[in-house]
């Protein structure tokens, strides 16, 4: 992917980014990256399979640190081709999922579950993670979803998980968002690579003080970071 025209076209033009605080992706290609990519289906193949080769390298990571073992349901939103909702399948026998993203997606997502095995426990929704996400969870699972956007719009997102929840006992229920969290001072640390990444598109990557005033804009308490052996780590929080 990083060696594609419109990938490295945008990358070129990181200083406007810099300069004016706006998507320099936007400025080259005069639409958001994920408008591009609805309209270019060649683009939009390649970057699902990078998605999906990503999460990969830290599904197994993310399931060795977190209890998924207790999660009866859990919902991928915006879980791309499945990776992430599989890797926690295959390591819970007794867990089903939804996965949630948009059609096109979803589309692409059906046999690469059918390939792992786990499609008998996994349905496939489509739709619009901005106006609504499914109902019936225990856990929703955000993997690199709330880093692409503004704080305005990872909170819509983060507010439509907590709607759905709001029937269900708040012992029960948690958002666990799956990003790398930047750690304080200057050292090294792969997530500030993706933050000049992100900053191409609307989004960031933020430290763990950041998360937390989103979080509570969003009817929801951080209860802990979880470190994983990559570097992701997994953001809990509850209903508050």
């Amino acid at each position: 992917m990083y060696g594609e025209r419109w990938w490295w076209l945008a990358c070129g033009d990181l200083l406007h980014s810099v300069r004016t605080g706006q998507p320099a992706f936007d400025h080259v290609h005069g639409k958001p990256l994920f408008a591009y990519l609805d309209h270019t289906a060649d683009a939009a193949a390649i970057f699902n399979d990078h998605q999906t080769k990503m999460t990969q390298q830290d599904a197994a990571a993310v399931v060795n640190a977190y209890g998924f073992r207790e999660c009866t349901r859990i919902v991928d939103v915006g879980g791309g081709h499945g990776a992430l909702t599989a890797a926690i399948l295959k390591a819970c026998p007794w867990t089903t999922a939804i996965l949630f993203d948009q059609p096109a997606v979803i589309e692409g997502a059906k046999q690469r579950l059918h390939t792992k095995g786990v499609a008998d426990r996994c349905r496939c929704l489509a739709g619009d993670f901005f106006e609504s996400v499914p109902e019936g969870g225990d856990a929703y699972v955000l993997k690199d979803i709330v880093h692409d956007w503004d704080d305005d719009r990872a909170m819509t997102i983060l507010r439509n998980c907590r709607r759905v929840m709001a029937h269900a006992p708040a012992v029960t229920t948690r958002v666990l968002v799956v990003e790398k969290v930047i750690p304080p001072g200057n050292a090294p640390f792969p997530g500030k690579l993706t933050d000049i990444t992100m900053s191409r598109q609307w989004g960031r990557e933020r430290t763990a003080k950041e998360y937390e005033p989103l979080l509570t804009g969003a009817g929801l308490a951080l209860m802990r970071i979880v470190p994983t052996s990559s570097p992701a780590s997994v953001i809990e929080a509850v209903p508050a």
